[in-house]
């Protein structure tokens, strides 16, 4: 991957996009093949770091065979003239550090950037690899809202010694935490599950924390459906994200004003449907399956559904606990349902325990997920 000066003529380097944590970020173009590149000049103090052009050489090389959405991809290292030049993915997008010093993020942008980084981070750990520095000014924010970890190789390639995928992890939830600050107690079960996430003995994989985050989020939402749930006379879907519903409502609202016609007060015509009926897809998961002290296992259970009616359940613990029976109204128009439930261990004890989720009705069955809890 490091070439000489050659192979660094293969680019032609452009004016300056910004400034990069390990060097300026310059607009650049890979003249074999036309392709928009980005061309970081890595800063002097870095490449005088004993064993960093090596490092950075070989993570490098590496990283240049992954590809994720969520990471901004490297292609090439070169160097010539005593200059070292990272050849990156050309993207345009700020880095999540200029996005908030021009403004706050809400709660559910910030749960997208979470999900996001962690996504990146998942796959990057699965290469093998990992970043070395997960923060605000490594992380940039695509038009589309997605969230993209950058400067993969030489973040890792100067990281501290005993830095890891571990590392990430924590550095991740760090992040999440600071970006939901503002967002009160509507998303406290979200920053139940990063919490732990910052202690090194209730650290867990980036696949399992973003799979809690999004269980936690789910949780949220839910709970807020529930508080604000109507009376059992005038039932509806579940919410699926509260901008959406907004949104949704705000469209249907103004196709009615252009039609002329008044949906309030109106009655609406029934939706021929059967009895509700569960889907044999129903399941149950778990993330984190595995955890250390003081770690929120957060449960899953989903499944297809058909027809209207009411599906009632009941959360049932192995340690004997269990919550009271609660009923979701199901619509024609829902497809499927999903059911959010949290378990926080603390403190030094070793449990293999499960959670049941209980269909009462229409049909009594239950789906059961063990894990395992161990804090010495």
């Amino acid at each position: 991957m490091q070439g000489s000066d050659e192979q660094r003529r293969d680019y032609e380097v452009g004016a300056p996009l910004r400034e990069g944590w390990g060097g300026t970020l310059r607009d650049g173009r890979y003249r074999r093949t036309g392709l928009r590149v980005t061309v970081q000049d890595i800063r002097a103090e870095l490449t005088m770091t004993p064993g960093l052009v090596d490092r950075l050489a070989g993570i490098g090389r590496r990283a240049a065979s992954v590809r994720d959405p969520h990471l901004v991809a490297v292609y090439d290292l070169v160097q010539g003239h005593g200059a070292l030049q990272l050849i990156a993915e050309w993207t345009e997008a700020p880095t999540l550090a200029a996005l908030l010093r021009r403004r706050e993020m809400d709660p559910p942008e910030a749960l997208g950037v979470i999900d996001g980084v962690l996504a990146g981070l998942e796959t990057l750990h699965a290469a093998g690899l990992f970043h070395g520095r997960v923060g605000a000014e490594t992380v940039v924010v695509e038009s589309d809202g997605r969230a993209r970890l950058a400067e993969l190789a030489v973040s890792a390639a100067a990281a501290p010694p005993g830095a890891g995928p571990q590392t990430d992890v924590r550095s991740a939830a760090r992040l999440g935490l600071e970006l939901l600050r503002g967002s009160g107690r509507r998303l406290q079960p979200v920053r139940q599950v990063l919490e732990p996430a910052l202690d090194i003995t209730g650290a867990t994989s980036a696949a399992g924390l973003r799979a809690a985050v999004a269980g936690a989020a789910g949780l949220a939402v839910e709970g807020r459906r529930q508080k604000r749930a109507t009376p059992p006379t005038h039932p509806r879907g579940p919410r699926r994200r509260w901008i959406f519903g907004v949104a949704a409502l705000a469209l249907l609202v103004a196709a009615a004003v252009v039609a002329g016609i008044v949906v309030l007060g109106q009655p609406q015509a029934p939706h021929p449907a059967g009895p509700l009926a569960i889907g044999s897809d129903a399941a149950l998961t778990v993330a984190p399956a595995r955890g250390g002290c003081n770690t929120t296992f957060v449960f899953i259970g989903r499944g297809s559904v058909s027809g209207t009616g009411t599906l009632v359940y009941r959360w049932e613990q192995s340690d004997g606990q269990s919550s009271a029976a609660t009923s979701l109204p199901i619509t024609a128009a829902d497809g499927a349902f999903q059911l959010t439930q949290a378990w926080r261990l603390q403190g030094a004890q070793t449990l293999d325990g499960s959670m049941t989720l209980h269909l009462l009705s229409p049909v009594d069955r239950m789906l059961k997920r063990p894990f395992h809890y161990a804090c010495t």
